[in-house]
């Protein structure tokens, strides 16, 4: 029988956006039994609210429906392999019960604000006393230290504070024109598991638990290395050069045949050069002394490109992928998300999984982004309901009776659906 690697690990998650709930979920791909903890009076941001009007972005044909809560794309598309807990940790009696879960539970992750944990009472150093080995990882935007740690962050302030959006424009265009990117929230969520599965790595070797302390800034960082080394040794300050590349030429997104479609070219080599003049039909300027070298290339990349797209434009652009990686060139055509759901590979190798879910009916996520033959990871469980999992856990794990699961409800310290005014 095959085992997943975390199966035997609960994850209690108190985080909402993105890094923090796509962190536990990749947990969650891996086999554990993930927690995630919101309240009645404060669900997870990415909820929406909860009668948003009829034709907002981020539903199912614009129709929030009679749950908008738990239909939200932003939410949905973050929150598979989770049971869903709501409990108001602003009162004594939700704090003891919370408490009472991480007795039970290996690993706490948060991202909240540095600060506040401290003033709940639900810091590391208090969690510890209640479980001596217990894992609790805080991830905010600069880290648990430092002048900035109380700092308020989101991935679009993140962004230009880690020096990638200075970088990733186009040549001689001011940041003004840079779109919004959330890849620090990505960067932060992978790196946030690899540091959970460190820990809990370390504990079974040591018997020891820890505090993982994560920047979501530090995190996107050591993306963006070249660039800081460059400055480090050459003194000199990279600026944005669109999809070109420092050293190599050709290298750069092309027009191809029909609306708005495109195709990346890269060359790294001669060899790579003079398969991409092969297929081309080697024309004649090609040949020219500055197309010559490698160097000269580069130096005369406007040209350069100007050629190549006058050929790429005539054609389709898997056509051109085809053809070139066939002869050994990197190159792909740039798709759109309709498109990237019907590449054949993605297909081919089962990476989408179709999800049934109650109140979407089937639909595809977005699977794993690799393959563990031995083991079974996988979407087991559509993005959960809100309180969806209370009673099983109340009464289940936590061992309450029904009346006390009752009181619960009536004080509304639990419940399924949010309140009419959450904070």
């Amino acid at each position: 029988m095959l085992h997943r690697p975390l199966e035997n690990i609960r994850v209690l998650e108190l985080a909402e956006g993105v890094a923090g709930p796509w962190a536990a979920s990749l947990l969650g791909d891996l086999g554990a039994e993930v927690i995630k903890l919101e309240a009645i009076q404060r669900m997870d941001q990415t909820r929406g609210q909860k009668w948003p009007k009829p034709g907002t972005t981020y539903y199912p044909k614009g129709d929030p429906g009679p749950e908008p809560w738990n239909v939200n794309v932003s939410y949905v598309r973050t929150n598979r392999n989770k049971l869903s807990l709501t409990l108001d940790l602003s009162r004594e009696k939700g704090l003891r019960l919370f408490k009472d879960l991480v007795r039970l539970s290996d690993v706490v992750m948060t991202n909240m604000v540095t600060g506040v944990p401290e003033k709940m009472g639900i810091d590391y150093f208090s969690l510890r006393k209640i479980r001596p080995d217990i894992i609790m990882l805080t991830s905010c935007g600069f880290g648990h230290s430092g002048p900035y740690a109380r700092y308020v962050a989101m991935a679009g302030s993140m962004d230009p504070i880690s020096g990638h959006a200075w970088l990733r424009g186009y040549e001689g265009e001011d940041p003004l024109t840079t779109s919004y990117s959330a890849h620090t929230d990505s960067a932060n969520a992978s790196t946030s598991a690899f540091a959970i599965v460190a820990a809990l790595h370390h504990r079974a070797m040591t018997g020891r638990g820890q505090h993982v302390d994560v920047s979501g800034v530090e995190t996107m960082m050591p993306h963006l290395g070249e660039a800081i080394l460059d400055y480090t040794m050459n003194g000199r300050v990279q600026t944005s050069i669109g999809n070109r590349h420092p050293q190599m030429a050709p290298h750069n997104l092309y027009r191809a045949a029909g609306n708005d479609r495109w195709v990346a070219i890269a060359c790294r080599s001669e060899r790579d050069w003079q398969n991409l003049c092969r297929a081309m039909g080697d024309p004649p300027w090609a040949k020219s002394p500055d197309f010559k070298t490698s160097l000269s290339r580069w130096r005369n990349r406007e040209a350069l490109d100007a050629h190549i797209e006058a050929w790429t434009r005539i054609l389709p652009g898997h056509d051109i992928a085809s053809r070139l990686q066939t002869l050994g060139v990197p190159c792909s055509p740039l798709v759109d998300n309709k498109d990237s759901l019907t590449e054949p590979h993605n297909h081919a190798v089962g990476f989408f999984e179709t999800i049934r879910h109650r109140l979407l009916g089937d639909f595809d996520l977005s699977g794993l982004g690799w393959k563990m033959p031995a083991t079974t990871p996988g979407i087991r469980r559509p993005p959960p309901a809100l309180g969806e999992d209370n009673e099983r856990i109340y009464t289940g794990l936590l061992g309450l009776s029904d009346s006390a699961y009752a009181a619960l409800l009536q004080e509304a310290l639990t419940g399924s659906e949010p309140l009419d005014n959450p904070v």
